[in-house]
């Protein structure tokens, strides 16, 4: 059989579960669960994969879920991801009461694009056409949120990794996997790459005393808003230095009652940058302005730095299938080729080790992260979704997957799983000054 006529098979499959796959979409979509909690989701991707034929490794990360697909011969693995974390945005007219999570990230449609994948590429009768291996992973936090709670997983050693899927290349869930790929869905059709970064925690130490007569304490508060107005000059100096910079936080706590002197004041980064280099320069800028700003009041400072995500960068053949699949596929729909996008994706991770693609999806409309996002066409952002994944899987695997092969193998500039646990971990530190 021509490849054509298997990706055929494998989008007919796909339309004859188009109902099934939507009502994946807008189960999960209904369900939320942030990072390291995706219990639910994990259930449902694990049950469905077993309604396959599929033999199924659960508890992955905590959530994460694989699921093998041995086609006809022998031949490289690749890897089909779909992500399955939610945000929290409470403010969000369609988030869980209970717990405020939504997802406002898409990752619904990214879980319904990859069960729909293993769906089609399962029930075509085609899997003896190609050979190899096509390992469907439902991956947990790709959402860097609640840091804190993450930061204690991590000491109760649960988790070694902020991200998911850093946490499985730790846990060797991608060490037979020569290559991989994933659909984010969003307004409209593209490749992108994406900025890394690193994760600050920041905990500013002052001396309590009553509101009243604050010449007896150290106000921590203080300093933390002397911090701020730090960061902010930073922005404005690397925005003419490097315009992919971005620099972000929050507040997490700034005192408990109004008439005592904060002793206590706390924040969460995020620095983003398009290398690793850049990267390292912003952490000794950053933790310089945390550091001063605690001797401008005398109060001491403890930053925590914590690896983030890698910078991403899709392979090009890869890049190639995606578009060409789109162009077959949803014609109407125009792409917008190849852009930088100044936001993160544990993908990097991935694409520190083996080429990679993240490619994008039409389907849903509103702001990103934002209260209006929700998934407007359900066939683009669930069903043409699954059917481009089945698509890119078939052009690599089919006859004896020379073409996944020949990906697979493209190693220059790419680390072994050692020297990316190496790299990661060289980029944790914790500087404090002492309150004077």
């Amino acid at each position: 059989m021509p490849d054509e006529e298997l990706k055929r098979a494998v989008c007919s499959a796909i339309d004859a579960n188009a109902g099934k796959i939507i009502g994946i979409g807008e189960t999960i979509w209904n369900n939320p669960e942030p990072g390291y909690r995706e219990f639910k989701t994990a259930k449902l991707a694990a049950e469905t994969f077993r309604s396959l034929g599929l033999p199924v490794k659960e508890g992955l990360g905590i959530t994460g879920v694989r699921a093998d697909l041995k086609l006809g011969g022998p031949g490289p693995v690749i890897a089909v991801l779909g992500e399955m974390d939610s945000l929290i945005l409470p403010t969000h007219p369609q988030c869980d009461p209970a717990t405020g999570a939504v997802h406002a990230c898409g990752h619904n449609a990214s879980m319904a694009g990859l069960l729909g994948a293993a769906i089609g590429l399962t029930q075509a009768g085609i899997a003896d056409r190609m050979s190899g291996t096509i390992a469907f992973v439902a991956v947990p936090a790709e959402e860097c949120i609640e840091i804190g709670r993450r930061l204690q997983l991590i000491r109760e050693k649960k988790i070694s990794s902020l991200g998911g899927k850093g946490e499985l290349i730790r846990c060797g869930v991608f060490d037979d996997v020569g290559l991989s790929f994933m659909l984010h869905s969003g307004g409209a059709y593209c490749c992108c790459r994406h900025n890394g970064f690193i994760t600050k925690k920041v905990t500013f130490k002052g001396r309590a005393c009553h509101a009243a007569s604050p010449g007896n304490g150290v106000n921590a508060l203080h300093a933390m808003t002397l911090a701020q107005s730090a960061v902010g000059l930073l922005r404005e100096r690397w925005a003419g230095m490097n315009p992919t910079v971005r620099i972000h936080g929050i507040v997490t706590s700034g005192g408990d009652v109004v008439n005592i002197i904060p002793d206590t004041a706390g924040m969460e980064f995020l620095l983003r940058a398009d290398t690793i280099d850049t990267l390292k320069v912003l952490h000794k800028e950053f933790d310089r302005a945390m550091s001063g700003a605690a001797l401008a009041v005398g109060a001491g400072v403890e930053v925590e730095t914590i690896p983030g995500y890698m910078p991403q960068y899709d392979d090009e053949e890869l890049e190639e299938l995606y578009c060409d699949a789109v162009k077959v596929l949803d014609p109407e729909v125009p792409h917008r080729g190849k852009r930088f996008m100044c936001s993160s994706t544990d993908m990097g991770d991935l694409s520190t080790i083996m080429p990679t693609l993240h490619g994008y999806t039409a389907g849903a409309a509103g702001t990103g992260h934002g209260v209006t996002y929700h998934i407007a066409d359900p066939q683009r952002a669930y069903v043409t979704n699954a059917k481009i994944l089945g698509s890119i899987a078939v052009d690599l695997m089919a006859g004896k997957a020379e073409k996944a092969a020949r990906i697979a193998g493209k190693r220059e500039g790419k680390l072994s799983v050692s020297e990316y646990i190496a790299l990661a971990d060289s980029l944790s530190a914790t500087t404090c000054r002492e309150m004077e």
